[in-house]
């Protein structure tokens, strides 16, 4: 048997246990490229035919009973070779084994059981009896975004990959977007008819993002994974979709933000773009592996603003000081990954839990909660705690006779049935031994298919409260301004009904937190009608938009209201404390000037009165000096004009002379 029908088949084995993604369980593996390339591609296949399979081996008589009696074949490694030998081009098994064996055996009989699928179904061709969302799957762009860090934040370095891409690696930039093509499909779960539009866009062509120009998109089928300007950092690999959380956030440079759940980085490192790498990222990823993977990314990526710290975002204290500034906070927390496309994991193992890309990451998160409820549910009320006190008392106080008359009872009832039972016991084992152990009754697909979609569920509703409790704790920072949340999620648990649940609780002691309406060109990817404002969130889906699944809402805290206007008071009165303490400095100011003036005013009225004194002493020695000069030549003008009268007096009366002296 060739190695990479093993290793196909673990691989495949893994799926069915959800442990990964085929990408990671492929490449992870301690296999050269070459060997990983093979086994992805058979993987791949497999999965495709794996509804065809199953059936041929229902069709098949004789195969599951086979199968099921020899242990030592898994059924992974049997649809392999069942692929290999119907659906493959080699259309043989190669190698040997007690696999190739039973199926060498069995050949004639698969053989049949396929063409009469064929004929049921009329249709010539293996691929025909694909069903249209496998035989059509929805094929996503490469989407690549210029990293704007690369070269100390040179601002042609758009520009500068664009170039590279036309005149080194031959590519054609197009000048505006390309055509859309629509098929009618038929949705395997419901049968109804549905239309699925892709982009036609040649496999050396590329053009330029409307919304975001550092984001450039390829073809499918391009593959960048070895591309230099990945691997120096000067483009990334990333979803368009996967973008917007940070793009929407946008904090200014030189602010303080929180990526709460940041690995693998590829939003963070997008973030500190942003910011021009200025301010600073606190980078929170509690899995050891995950912050390394995040560490080693964000290098890359040439960011020197983050902190990265391995721990659960949900232990960050509020009041630690290092958190004071933080007024941005990106929450992408764990989700069931139901948007993600352009993988094959959906196959396995029913449809209900098909489109769930289950990681280690989420897996941890589900223990946590799961802890988290056990021991809720084990913490006893303290009434109950007292009932157990009592209990406990009672059963002290009963006598230690009313003990032993007991005890001496039970004694006694033990030797009387001991004998009997024992016989009992025995008759009972030989019959065990004689008879077969009943066979456990085995479950329809219905059966299973059932059982499966109420553990997810469960698992979807546990979620569903770790993403609640993450924003919950994202929004009790002190300083916090904008937060945003987002999942690769495309079920309304995940989505608007944990920001339902958020904003209700926020605002039930009045309005605190509002919904930001985010790209609202964007008419046909809003959010479901569930509650007020629900269109502000954005709501992506591969048909649409040609992204993954994705979902992201922006809550903003209200500046004119309640909260804020305490905080606007608190502004107040510190103005006004400052004003106070101005005023008061400027009075103190203006008093020690008045003070200063009064000391120089009254020293220079002192002066003044003293000059004045003495003016007024000189002026009024001058006054007398000048009176008494004044009153002599007023003497003399009066003697003068006695003398003056007299002698008229003389004239007109000359008998009445007077004598002068």
């Amino acid at each position: 048997m060739c190695d990479f029908y093993q290793q196909a088949a673990d691989v495949i084995e893994q799926l069915i246990q959800k442990k990964g993604s085929i990408k990671g369980l492929t490449y992870n593996r301690n296999v050269n490229v070459k060997t990983s390339k093979t086994c992805y591609a058979l993987v791949c296949e497999t999965l495709k035919y794996k509804g065809v399979i199953d059936q041929i081996i229902e069709l098949t008589a004789g195969l599951d009973k086979e199968f099921k009696k020899n242990k030592t074949i898994k059924y992974s490694l049997l649809i392999v070779m069942i692929y290999e030998l119907l659906f493959s081009a080699n259309g043989k098994i190669k190698g040997g084994g007690q696999a190739k064996k039973l199926l060498s055996h069995y050949q004639a009989p698969i053989n049949s059981a396929l063409a009469r699928m064929k004929i049921q179904k009329k249709v010539s061709e293996n691929i025909d009896l694909l069903p249209d969302n496998i035989r059509y799957p929805i094929t996503l762009p490469r989407y690549v975004r210029v990293n704007t860090l690369f070269n100390d934040c040179d601002e042609n370095c758009i520009k500068n990959v664009i170039e590279h891409f036309v005149n080194v690696e031959a590519f054609e930039l197009l000048s505006k977007p390309p055509k859309l093509q629509t098929k009618s499909i038929t949705n395997k779960d419901n049968g109804l008819i549905e239309q699925q539009t892709t982009i036609i866009l040649g496999e050396k062509e590329f053009y330029q993002d409307l919304d975001f120009p550092e984001i450039l998109i390829f073809h499918h089928a391009v593959d960048l994974h070895d591309h230099k300007m990945l691997l120096n950092g000067q483009i990334i690999l990333q979803d368009k979709a996967s973008c917007l959380p940070s793009f929407i956030l946008s904090p200014p440079p030189g602010s303080v933000c929180i990526d709460s759940c940041s690995a693998p980085g590829n939003k963070t490192s997008l973030l500190s773009a942003q910011m021009k790498n200025s301010g600073k990222i606190f980078a929170i990823e509690k899995d050891t592996k995950r912050c390394g993977t995040l560490i080693k990314l964000t290098k890359r990526s040439l960011c020197k603003n983050i902190e990265t710290i391995n721990d659960s975002f949900l232990n960050l204290k509020h009041d630690d000081p290092k958190f004071k500034d933080v007024e941005y906070i990106l929450c992408d927390p764990s989700c069931s990954g139901s948007g993600i496309v352009n993988r094959l994991d959906y196959l396995l193992p029913t449809k209900y839990s098909t489109d769930e890309i289950v990681t280690d990451e989420n897996d941890e998160d589900l223990d946590e909660i799961l802890k988290n409820q056990q021991n809720q549910s084990t913490k006893l009320s303290e009434k109950e705690k007292e009932k157990e006190k009592e209990k406990e008392k009672e059963k002290s106080i009963l006598n230690k006779k009313e003990l032993k008359k007991e005890k001496k009872r039970k004694l006694k009832e033990m030797k009387q049935t001991g004998k009997k039972q024992q016989k009992d016991n025995n008759n009972n084992n030989n019959n065990n031994n004689n008879n077969k152990l009943p066979l456990v009754p085995i479950k329809t697909k219905e059966e299973i298919e059932e059982d499966e979609r109420i553990e997810e569920e469960k698992r979807v509703k546990l979620l569903a409260d770790f993403q609640l409790s993450i924003i919950q704790h994202a929004f009790a920072f002190p300083n916090v301004k904008k937060v945003i949340y987002s999942t690769c999620s495309t079920r309304q648990l995940e989505n608007e009904d944990v920001v339902k649940r958020a904003i209700d609780e926020l605002n039930k002691d009045g309005e605190k937190w509002k919904l930001v309406k985010i790209l609202p060109h964007w008419t046909n990817s809003r959010g479901l009608p569930i509650y007020k404002n629900s269109d502000y969130s954005i709501r992506m889906t591969p048909s649409k938009d040609f992204t993954i699944g994705f979902f992201v809402a922006l809550f903003e805290k209200i500046i004119n209201n309640s909260e804020n206007n305490n905080n606007s008071n608190n502004n107040n009165n510190n103005n006004n404390n400052n004003n106070n303490n101005n005023n008061n400095n400027n009075n103190n100011n203006n008093n020690n000037n008045n003070n200063n003036n009064n000391n120089n005013n009254n020293n220079n009225n002192n002066n003044n009165n003293n000059n004045n004194n003495n003016n007024n002493n000189n002026n009024n020695n001058n006054n007398n000096n000048n009176n008494n000069n004044n009153n002599k030549d007023k003497n003399k003008l009066n003697t003068k004009n006695q003398n003056i009268k007299l002698e008229e007096a003389d004239q007109k009366h000359p008998k009445k002379k007077l004598k002068l002296k």
